[in-house]
């Protein structure tokens, strides 16, 4: 593959599209298990001829809280062929294949519903089942899989640890500081005497002799060193897809997507 656009979006009540950053937190119209948060895809390491999709959404998820999908949502990962890497994404849905979660059990297991599409005709469904808190943090994940009208597919639906790193803390301050420099002071053409604090390992912003994160003198993010982590010990419910390559009509160049809606 030598293109995947990677595209996280939330369709809130199947009427309007929202780009999706890693945390939109909840609100009266979308709850927890609708916050879409990050999209990858990637060949699979373990076997280059399968396409990984993976999609996360419950964000910050306390460690060893059982979350669950919502039962009146639709989860979709979306695939849209491209015939060069630089042809103009069409977000055509050449296959869709989307997740529908049942009510979940005694021990937290949802079965889940399967449904692929290829140019809006589904081509079946595969029946598998969520992977609880418990045996996911035992490593004993739930792996579903099977064929569906011709197409093999393997999948995990549960709770993971959140894969996300960032200094949230750090980058507002930095985002202040410029904001404040460039276009701050009277007129609004820069205040030189905008300041940033030093950052955790105490450097000033232009510390003679030290080195920041990017390996100059110029230090205003803080060092992997003892930059917090503001994911660290919380989890995601996670997604994960793979599908041959092969059996995706051929061509070895992808844009794909997810997107969570809810029916009106």
């Amino acid at each position: 593959m030598k293109r995947i656009v990677l595209i996280a979006v939330l369709a809130i009540a199947g009427r309007t599209a929202h780009a999706s950053d890693h945390d939109d937190n909840e609100n009266d119209q979308k709850a927890r298990a609708l916050n879409l948060t990050d999209h990858f895809a990637f060949k699979s390491p373990a076997d280059p001829s399968q396409l990984s999709l993976i999609m996360y959404f419950n964000p910050r998820s306390l460690p060893g809280h059982q979350y669950f999908l919502s039962t009146n949502a639709r989860y979709e990962l979306h695939v849209s062929k491209v015939a060069t890497k630089t042809t103009t994404p069409t977000a055509k849905d050449d296959f869709v294949f989307r997740f529908e979660a049942g009510q979940p059990d005694a021990n937290g297991v949802q079965q889940i519903t399967l449904t692929v599409f290829r140019d809006g005709a589904s081509l079946g469904t595969h029946m598998g089942s969520t992977t609880a808190i418990g045996p996911s943090k035992k490593g004993m994940i739930t792996t579903n899989q099977g064929s569906v009208g011709g197409m093999t597919v393997k999948y995990f639906v549960g709770p993971r640890a959140d894969s996300f790193t960032f200094d949230v803390i750090r980058f507002f301050q930095v985002r202040s500081f410029l904001a404040d420099r460039f276009f701050g002071g009277p007129g609004g053409v820069g205040n030189a005497s905008a300041s940033l604090a030093p950052n955790c390992r105490g450097d000033g912003l232009l510390a003679e002799g030290s080195k920041g994160p990017d390996e100059d003198a110029v230090n205003l993010f803080n060092p992997p060193s003892c930059a917090p982590d503001f994911t660290k010990n919380l989890n995601v419910t996670a997604i994960v897809l793979n599908v041959p390559i092969a059996q995706l009509g051929g061509g070895t160049v992808f844009d794909t997507w997810s997107t969570i809606s809810v029916a009106q």
